[in-house]
């Protein structure tokens, strides 16, 4: 289980250095064209966070301590800019974390396997959400 322990680890750490989340103590400009946007980036953030605690509670159950949080300093320049301005950055983070969920393999538990699996399916829905936010915002009106 030492193996899965690791794995959810960093599948956490992946989480917790997210740009999305940090984009909920950001609170980016959005026009009022684009407040729609900001609602899904809102479920994307409330997303995020249940895997956080989804995660730290399977590291529980195996008997692991999960990780403290630590942010990316890249992360914190987010403040008073356009959610526009965001969209590439937030893409490629996102695209990040799906590889790193793609490269966790299986961890050697059904259940960790299955978590990360319905992890890797939200984070895919979020990169497709992203994707059409950044290019709907280079739409005329």
């Amino acid at each position: 289980m030492e193996r899965a322990v690791d794995t959810l680890n960093r599948l956490l750490a992946a989480e917790q250095g997210s740009l999305v989340r940090r984009l909920a103590e950001a609170d980016p400009f959005v026009t009022w064209r684009a407040a729609d946007d900001k609602a899904e980036i809102r479920r994307m953030i409330a997303d995020i966070e249940r895997h956080e605690r989804d995660l730290a509670r399977m590291i529980l159950k195996l008997r692991g301590a999960p990780i403290p949080p630590t942010y990316p300093t890249s992360a914190g320049g987010v403040h008073y800019l356009k959610l526009s301005y965001l969209m590439p950055q937030v893409i490629a983070n996102v695209r990040q974390i799906i590889r790193a969920y793609e490269e966790a393999g299986t961890t050697g538990d059904r259940e960790a396997d299955a978590l990360i699996a319905r992890h890797l399916e939200d984070h895919k829905r979020h990169l497709a959400n992203v994707q059409r936010i950044h290019a709907d915002a280079f739409q005329p009106s």
